[in-house]
């Protein structure tokens, strides 16, 4: 029995031993048949035609985009809203009335100060006739005048209790309260904000300071919207409680396709390159020697050592080394060696990069 299960076993060795045997046969046949393909047909490669354009490097942000001008009114008094006269979108000017509360608020005396403000004006006039006549000294006339100042201002601050006015001229980009609803003292009652143009402050590291000054290209982006923008301020000194330098930046926005308070990626243009060559990195070959990559001439691989300049993400600029309307082979690089004869399956459409 224990004869019969060792014969067995060795058998069974035997056919695993002749299997891969044969497995590893087929694949060397297998591997010889793609090898002679290649020499006789080329290697598939993927060329593109390298042509220059512009390419920038630059610092990217997260932050919040407000109207250039923005404003927020508060209520003075605690009471019932009365009446809103405007609505979310309207333009508005420099003190115009928003919001009314009640003329009877106790707190504003409203017709109090209305009676106390006509009577000092009435005495006032009275006092400026004959003082103007040598009627009466010039002492009573400026008592006269004070106390009419005095009223004026009690009556204008009375005004602004009771009729709410925008303090800038703007748009209307938020309403907090509607009709009947109950308020108190130094509640936001509406938002007014100038936003044909938008600013952001970005918070930047000592590093990267110095590569940064007033007048860089800027672009917003929010959504599928894109702003451009130019830095209008750029900090000397670091906050110290940030420690980083702050950079302000303003974006046309005159269209009004972003609203005032979102937040939208920020990239502040570092550098602009004219007539770059570039690659992106997944072309770009690499050994003791440097970067390198592989151009289609005639059907043959052709090495071309090149250099690189700046780099924006996964993007190189050629510094040298390749010229505009050569064949780069983009993809599949790596397959092939010099003077490699190769097969171009496809020529890919120039690469441009949103800059």
């Amino acid at each position: 029995m224990r004869k019969t299960v060792r014969v067995i076993k060795i058998s069974t060795a035997v056919m695993l031993l002749l299997l891969a045997s044969s497995c590893q046969k087929e694949d060397t046949t297998a591997l010889k048949d793609l090898e002679q393909i290649y020499s006789e047909q080329g290697i598939p490669v993927k060329v593109r035609t390298l042509e220059e354009q512009n390419f920038s490097s630059y610092l990217s942000f997260t932050s919040s985009l407000k109207g250039i001008k923005e404003s927020t009114g508060s209520s003075l008094v605690s009471d019932t809203v009365e009446e809103v006269l405007v609505s979310v979108g309207d333009y508005v000017e420099k003190d115009q009335p928003l919001v009314r509360f009640p003329r009877t608020n106790p707190s504003a005396n409203y017709y109090q100060s209305l009676a106390s403000f006509e009577s000092a004006e009435k005495a006032y006039r009275r006092i400026e006739s004959l003082y103007n006549s040598n009627g009466v000294s010039r002492q009573n006339y400026d008592d006269a005048r004070t106390q009419y100042e005095v009223q004026k201002a009690n009556w204008q601050m009375v005004q602004d209790m009771i009729e709410v006015k925008a303090p800038i001229s703007g748009y209307i980009t938020r309403m907090a309260v509607k009709e009947s609803d109950n308020v108190s003292p130094g509640e936001p009652l509406f938002t007014i904000s100038n936003y044909d143009r938008l600013r952001t402050v970005v918070w930047v590291a000592d590093h990267e300071i110095v590569s940064l000054r007033e007048g860089q290209r800027a672009i917003a982006e929010w959504e599928d919207v894109s702003l451009q923008g130019t830095v209008t301020q750029v900090d000397l000194s670091m906050d110290s409680s940030r420690k980083a330098f702050a950079v302000y930046i303003s974006f046309d926005n005159t269209s009004h396709a972003v609203p005032s308070g979102v937040t939208g990626d920020i990239h502040i243009e570092t550098k602009l390159v004219p007539d770059a060559i570039v690659l992106n990195r997944t072309e770009m070959l690499k050994d003791g020697n440097g970067w390198y990559v592989y151009v289609d001439e005639d059907g043959r691989a052709v090495r071309k050592n090149i250099q690189t300049g700046i780099r924006q993400g996964m993007y190189y600029q050629v510094t040298g080394g390749l010229s505009s309307q050569e064949k780069l082979i983009s993809t599949g690089a790596n397959l092939v060696r010099e003077d490699s004869p190769v097969l171009v399956i496809e020529e890919v459409a120039s690469m441009v990069i949103n800059q």
